[in-house]
């Protein structure tokens, strides 16, 4: 009988060991990548229900979500060396483990100073998982692998994002225990599912070149300059978007719903893109596909302000999250060959840290438009930063796929394991 009982759990075993090694490994940091997103806007559909139940002000519960950007750029640039000095094992374990214990705080106690302590906990995790990404996919996968190992992340990224939207409402915030049990599950799999980074990639962590040295290497590629200034602007695009999308549309009477809808679309958009452009990249250089997307996102925007058909809107949105999502995959792999294994992880640190000034300066620029509801001047700000977005595309923008200036070789991030 004892052996019966235990035929599932084996039959489960052995299923898994028919997954390449590589792949459960990136299994793994999806499942960490999308829980992160999860987790960032955990509070954000619920905030009324909240606010009124831990006795707490809106801006309160708004400072759970907040104090994930604030604590991105002090730390992106540390967490981005400390990538590039340890294993991914390690930075996988480190961000699964702490992530679990994360959300255990917020269960501890019934108070919203326990809510925000792990929020914190959540936030001084979150560069290490959004950067890890193409120093995963440079180890352990080959050279032609790694766009696909770096789109995969990068759609759950948004995944979770509109898993959070969708969800949260649903199980609201008495199932954190939930949070829990999952995170203690993907934490698990970190030390049965993630062996030691091949050797050969583990000749490269140890004593590394200064971080000054590093960012004058990064300073002093003019492509890198530009795809960092393009992300700047994309993604501060994408988020004052995202943010000021319903009263835009409001002014149309587009009620809240649709509105909805429109992002919706656009996300879905996003991650079905993503999963594409690994095909489109082997037919169309990166500097086409910026410049597509550029131009795709300037007569989108204009429609998004002018039209008040909901037909015509979530077209918009699903061509918007095309154009603004696909990309970021793309993005993500040049800035990793540019710089080299040496500074994969800083470099993608400051890819992100400038993303995310992007995203403050959009909101910024847009704030006194939104109180006003001035929103033609909006439209022309946004326009003219894409117009801006497109020049740099043109001039700069990458021919084709840089190659990679150092790291693993083709071939050995399954040279010792499968």
């Amino acid at each position: 009988m004892m052996h019966e009982s235990l035929l599932p759990i084996s039959l489960i075993v052995g299923r898994t060991k028919m997954i390449p090694v590589r792949y459960r490994v990136l299994t793994v940091y999806t499942l960490l990548q999308a829980l992160m997103q999860f987790e960032w806007l955990r509070f954000a559909p619920i905030t009324s229900e909240i606010a009124v139940h831990y006795r707490v002000s809106q801006s309160a519960i708004g400072n759970l979500s907040l104090v994930f950007p604030l604590l991105f750029i002090p730390l992106a640039l540390p967490v981005g060396m400390l990538i590039d000095r340890v294993s991914v094992r390690t930075s996988l374990r480190i961000s699964a483990i702490g992530m679990a214990l994360a959300a255990l705080l917020r269960t501890l106690e019934p108070g919203y100073e326990y809510l925000l302590i792990g929020q914190l906990a959540f936030a001084l995790l979150q560069p290490l998982v959004l950067a890890l990404v193409a120093r995963l996919a440079m180890v352990w996968f080959d050279e032609d692998e790694r766009l696909r190992a770096t789109e995969i992340p990068s759609m759950a990224l948004f995944a979770g994002l509109g898993l959070a939207f969708v969800l949260v409402p649903m199980i609201g915030y008495q199932s954190l225990w939930l949070d829990v049990a999952v995170l203690g599950v993907v934490a698990l799999l970190t030390w049965l599912w993630v062996p030691a980074d091949p050797s050969m990639a583990a000749t490269s962590l140890g004593p590394h070149p200064s971080w000054r040295s590093g960012m004058r290497h990064m300073l002093r590629a003019p492509t890198f300059l530009v795809l960092t200034a393009y992300f700047f602007l994309a993604n501060g695009y994408f988020n004052a978007i995202s943010t000021w999308l319903e009263p835009i549309l409001h002014r149309h009477g587009i009620d809240p719903q649709t509105a909805g809808l429109v992002a919706l679309s656009m996300l879905v958009s996003g991650i079905v893109s993503m999963a594409l452009v690994d095909r489109i990249s082997h037919r169309l250089s990166l500097r086409t596909i910026m410049l597509i997307a550029t131009l795709g996102s300037i007569i989108v925007t204009v429609a998004l302000f002018t039209s008040g058909s909901p037909i015509v809107l979530v077209i918009a949105g699903i061509v918007l999250g095309a154009t603004l999502l696909a990309p970021l995959p793309l993005l993500i792999q040049a800035v990793a060959n540019i710089t080299g294994a040496d500074y994969t992880g800083t470099a993608i640190s400051v890819f992100w840290l400038v993303g995310n000034a992007g995203a403050v300066a959009f909101l910024a620029a847009l704030d006194p438009i939104a109180d006003s509801n001035e929103w033609t001047w909006g439209c022309f700000l946004l326009v003219s930063l894409l117009v801006i977005q497109g020049i740099l595309a043109f001039i700069g923008g990458p021919q084709q796929h840089e190659q990679s200036s150092g790291g693993v070789l083709p071939g050995q991030g399954r040279n010792q394991v499968n």
